[in-house]
């Protein structure tokens, strides 16, 4: 009996319950053709710094599955850069070559919705490993796999688990040319169907000796912008796939060795992924509302004396996603801006002053604690009536 699925004679005619997956996929589809009507509406400079904040989140969280650590501070600030969003001209770019050839890859995954290839495929994989190696070990870069076999693998060395096997290197030319005139082929399902499927399908032939992950996350990506109804240049990206997947990595990782272990019925797959795509929809357009909040609190306090140190102290309370994370101590503005504690206090006595942040009322004393006051601003609205699906 086949142990996977590109063994069964019936592959690769994928197949699934339709109405099974419906509800999700409804859910979904509303959701980006809302977040479409939002780029039309958002004026270009709100515009630009959701699409950086969202690309720079999707840079950390796909390279952070495959346990490449980056700095988020430090991919937007190179984003920023990109788009020319507010950066200061002594602003250095402290990446590493391949932190930028990962933000590369998936601005071309975004911006350029021209059919996938085996030799933009090889750029892509170009742009992850310049120097040639993986950590310490040289690969093969810009070319598919060599002859070993390519399992995906966990355990200590001698004691492995192999979770799954692609296929053999005698035949991943042909595959990777029925999975690409399958990709830039007629267009069957939903965008978001597409999308889930070509993942599944790149992940399963696992074509080169490292990077699959993130080169199968930016294939998904492609495959949600040419059909997303709102691209542009400047509107690449209002979506973050991949923060979901790293909350959820173990299941994602179950999730896929289930559906390539399994029968050519995906829909279990389907359905987890569509809910995942759901769930970064929901995060992008909260994250948006936060973008407009913060940006109309700088334009609110243009005009107000701060100092350079105050100034960074509110763009590292602003900066966490969840609020909750932005409260500011004396400990931890004195510890950021490498300062003694009494001259930090002052600063937050003065900032307050100001009338730029609050005291937590529920927290007095050593727990004394701030958040910054980002004002009322209702989140955008493109007709009276309309609502976040």
């Amino acid at each position: 009996m086949p142990r996977y699925i590109w063994q069964r004679p019936e592959w690769p005619q994928w197949r699934w319950t339709a109405a099974q997956v419906a509800p999700l996929l409804e859910s979904a589809q509303r959701k980006q053709d809302f977040l479409a009507g939002l780029a039309r509406a958002l004026d270009a400079d709100h515009l630009g710094l959701a699409v950086a904040e969202l690309t720079a989140r999707e840079t950390v969280s796909t390279s952070a599955i495959e346990g490449v650590r980056l700095d988020p501070d430090e991919v937007r600030s190179s984003i920023m850069r990109r788009l020319g969003l507010g950066a200061r001209e002594d602003d250095q770019d402290r990446l590493t070559p391949a932190a930028r050839g990962m933000i590369d890859v998936l601005a071309d995954s975004t911006q350029n919705l021209r059919k996938l290839s085996l030799e933009r495929l090889y750029a892509w994989h170009t742009a992850l490993f310049p120097s040639g190696r993986s950590g310490l070990s040289l690969i093969l870069v810009g070319m598919l796999r060599g002859a070993e076999p390519m399992q995906v693998l966990s355990g200590p060395i001698g004691r492995e688990r192999v979770h799954y096997e692609a296929p053999p290197r005698g035949r991943l030319e042909e595959e990777m040319r029925r999975f690409l005139d399958w990709f830039n082929g007629p267009r069957q399902a939903s965008a978001i169907v597409r999308a889930t499927i070509a993942h599944l399908w790149f992940e399963t032939l696992h074509p080169f000796e490292d990077g699959n992950g993130r080169l199968g996350r930016a294939v998904f990506d492609l495959a949600l912008a040419q059909s997303a109804g709102f691209h542009s240049q400047r509107t690449s990206r209002l979506w973050a796939v991949s923060p979901v997947l790293m909350r959820r990595r173990r299941e994602y990782y179950a999730q896929l060795e289930s559906a390539q272990k399994g029968s050519l019925d995906i829909t279990d797959w389907l359905e987890w992924s569509i809910a995942c795509v759901g769930q970064a929809y929901d995060e992008a357009r909260l994250c948006i509302d936060r973008v407009v909040q913060i940006a109309h609190f700088w334009t609110r306090h243009r005009e107000t004396p701060l100092t350079p140190r105050q100034r960074r102290l509110l763009e590292m309370a602003l900066a966490p996603d969840d609020p909750e994370d932005g409260w500011l101590t004396a400990k931890r503005a004195a510890r950021q801006t490498k300062v003694e504690r009494v001259t930090a206090s002052r600063d937050l006595a003065r900032l307050e002053s100001l009338g730029v942040i609050e005291k937590d009322a529920n927290a007095g004393g050593r727990s004394t604690r701030y958040r910054v006051r980002l004002g009322e601003e209702r989140p955008v609205l493109l007709v009276k009536d309309m609502r976040w699906p």
